[in-house]
């Protein structure tokens, strides 16, 4: 997850905008009346100069490289998710469920071929990271992708959680196929049912 590295780069950043704001200062010297000295206090001795740059230095280094070994870590692959031709309703995938089978790949995708009652578990971890997943109908006739973008997008509410229950911690990926009015009217029915009303 890059989120974090990106966090402590703009707090980085803050501290240094910080930094040079604060110690920036007119120099009234009868030399050269007027300039501005951005970075260091005119009365700063050569010893501290020299100490704020290599740390400042060293900082910026080790961020880059955070964020490098970050990058060459993630190991997210896009998913293929091949749902039921004409399936309408909530999609959830269970990690890390002992004896299930792992997810199979194809072509550097995961495949997630989702069952009729729209429950997949298998023993993969779940992936973290970015990336760009794909969303099919399947039949017996092949594959039709379907719009997960756009004015007719039929993907919606795509969460990741993690929940205990009496067979310990699992972690599970949901998303919702439909129209937008289903989705909405699913959001409210799962809204009141755990309100109990």
């Amino acid at each position: 997850m890059k989120l974090p590295y990106v966090a402590i780069a703009l707090l980085i950043l803050a501290t240094a905008y910080s930094a040079m704001v604060s110690f920036r200062q007119a120099t009234f010297s009868q030399k050269k009346p007027g300039k501005l000295s951005w970075i260091f206090p005119e009365s700063a001795s050569r010893a501290v100069r020299f100490s704020i740059a290599a740390l400042t230095l060293a900082s910026l280094a080790a961020l880059g490289l955070l964020l490098a070994m970050g990058t060459a870590n993630s190991t997210h692959r896009s998913s293929r998710f091949l749902i039921p031709d004409g399936y309408t309703g909530w999609i959830r995938i269970e990690f890390e469920v002992q004896g299930a089978p792992p997810l199979p790949m194809d072509a550097g995708q995961y495949v997630l071929r989702i069952p009729s009652d729209g429950i997949l578990r298998t023993s993969s971890a779940e992936q973290y990271g970015f990336a760009k997943d794909h969303y099919y109908y399947y039949s017996t006739q092949g594959a039709r992708p379907l719009p997960d973008s756009g004015p007719a997008v039929l993907i919606w509410g795509k969460i990741n959680g993690e929940e205990s229950g009496a067979s310990g911690t699992r972690k599970y990926e949901e998303f919702f196929v439909g129209t937008e009015q289903q989705f909405r009217d699913q959001v409210k029915e799962k809204n009141k049912n755990k309100s109990g009303l």
